[in-house]
């Protein structure tokens, strides 16, 4: 007695991804440059002064890597992967302070 098999076939490729429909136009320059610049700082100030009360690393580095993502395109398709795959209500959120904060700097 042979078991029938079904007649679809999984994806042999991973799934990707789907692109925002609404990519936001990259910033001037000199403004992406600022905005490397601060989030780095945040980020630094983050991992320098984590253990140390009274100043918060778990808001430096978010802040920091969310300036960071502004300016960077590359980083912001990271950051969206990984706040995906673990907070995928959150992506929305984030991106409305992302588009926000694109249209004060732009």
């Amino acid at each position: 007695m042979t078991v029938p098999q079904p007649d679809h076939h999984p994806d042999p490729q991973p799934r990707q991804l789907v692109e925002d429909e609404h990519e936001l136009p990259p910033l001037r320059i000199g403004v992406r440059v600022l905005l490397f610049a601060l989030g780095a700082l945040l980020v630094l100030f983050g991992i320098i002064f984590g253990p140390l009360p009274g100043i918060p690393a778990i808001v430096l580095v978010p802040a920091g890597v969310a300036l960071l993502s502004l300016a960077s395109k590359r980083l912001n398709q990271r950051l969206r992967a990984f706040v995906i795959r673990r907070w995928p209500n959150a992506w929305h959120r984030i991106q409305r302070v992302r588009a926000w904060l694109h249209r004060r700097l732009s």
